[in-house]
């Protein structure tokens, strides 16, 4: 007979879990408020299991960030695919009005620009996506238009995060639809 009390050893759904966990607080808190006591306290995990995955609060960040930047990336090939022949920049405006009302986009976003925010390596990894992303389609002169529609996006990513100007998911759309003609 198997013992009910064994823990069963699922390190990556564990870890996965963890980072879910993270992400959920700092997103409705700030990042000072993810403590791997509040973790455990979430996901029933012990602080030991936590530390087993995760050292320190700086490798989990790390982690969270690796994860947006590749899921970010992904949603936006994604993106890109669907309205082919669009630049970048256009392709990052339609996936920040498409997905602001999504609740894990709004997490993983929020992680993003608090890890930015709270430590100068994350804001040169972000700018390094950044400019994998979207170099191309904003430098240069003859690309300004593709410029200002990058910045409108951020613009409307910050807001966001920041819950500033409540700008409705139809104008966000009236928005696209202006730059679009550009």
């Amino acid at each position: 007979m198997e013992n009910p009390y064994k823990r069963k050893k699922e390190p990556e759904l564990n870890k996965q879990v963890i980072l879910d966990a993270a992400a959920e607080i700092g997103a409705t808190a700030d990042w000072h408020q993810v403590t791997f006591q509040a973790i455990a306290d979430k996901t029933g995990l012990s602080k030991g299991g936590i530390i087993h995955h995760f050292r320190n609060k700086e490798e989990l960040l790390d982690e969270l960030v690796r994860q947006s930047l590749a899921e970010l990336t992904e949603w936006i090939q994604e993106e890109k695919k669907s309205t082919k022949k669009e630049s970048s920049s256009m392709s990052y405006l339609r996936f920040v009005v498409k997905k602001s009302d999504d609740i894990h986009y709004q997490r993983v976003m929020k992680i993003i620009m608090q890890a930015v925010l709270i430590n100068d390596h994350y804001r040169k990894g972000w700018d390094e996506w950044f400019s994998s992303q979207m170099d191309a389609d904003i430098k240069g002169d003859e690309n300004l238009n593709n410029l200002i529609i990058a910045l409108v996006a951020d613009g409307l990513w910050y807001a966001g995060n920041l819950g500033v100007y409540n700008i409705s998911k139809s104008k966000k759309q009236q928005i696209v639809d202006k730059l679009q003609h550009l």
